[in-house]
């Protein structure tokens, strides 16, 4: 038990020292103003709980669509915040995004975590064929708020610093 809760908090120490690289480090040394940083953790963060897999490449297309235009934003710092759903927290979320969803649209839950799981394990294209539209919905409004919060925070910090 030991083992496992040292291995864990291994990686979780690990997984935030390199958020901290990635992110808090170039955000302090950025020689840019504030509002280019808090777009980058707004587009970051917003992505991050898109309801499909493959953020990454999403940040990088509208990097390249927005890159000559005045609404730039850091590709690391974006592409960074994207990990926050990956490949552990992805079914949760997705959880998350179908109670979310349900409550939006005042359906009834169908499922439990566990049917989920069993959804997902059939094949995704069977699960969003059942429950698309609240996970949908549900993602929708995470990605708002966690956008809205990401850029609040990183004008936020730019100011203190």
């Amino acid at each position: 038990m030991l083992k496992t809760f040292s291995f864990f908090y291994y990686k979780l120490s690990s997984w935030l020292s390199y958020m901290h690289k990635k992110v808090i480090v170039p955000m302090r040394r950025s020689h840019k103003n504030p509002t280019y940083l808090a777009r980058s953790n707004a587009i970051g963060m917003g992505l991050a709980f898109a309801p499909f897999p493959g953020q990454v490449p999403v940040v990088l297309a509208l990097w390249i669509l927005l890159r000559r235009s005045k609404y730039r934003f850091s590709l690391a710092i974006s592409v960074a915040w994207t990990f926050i759903s990956n490949v552990f927290t992805n079914l949760p979320l997705f959880y998350l995004y179908y109670l979310t969803g349900a409550f939006f649209r005042q359906d009834n839950v169908a499922f439990s975590y566990a049917e989920l799981k069993e959804l997902f394990a059939n094949g995704i294209f069977q699960a969003a064929g059942q429950m698309g539209m609240n996970i949908l919905y549900g993602s929708l409004f995470y990605m708002l708020i966690f956008g809205a919060l990401g850029y609040y925070l990183g004008m936020r910090k730019q100011k203190k610093t």
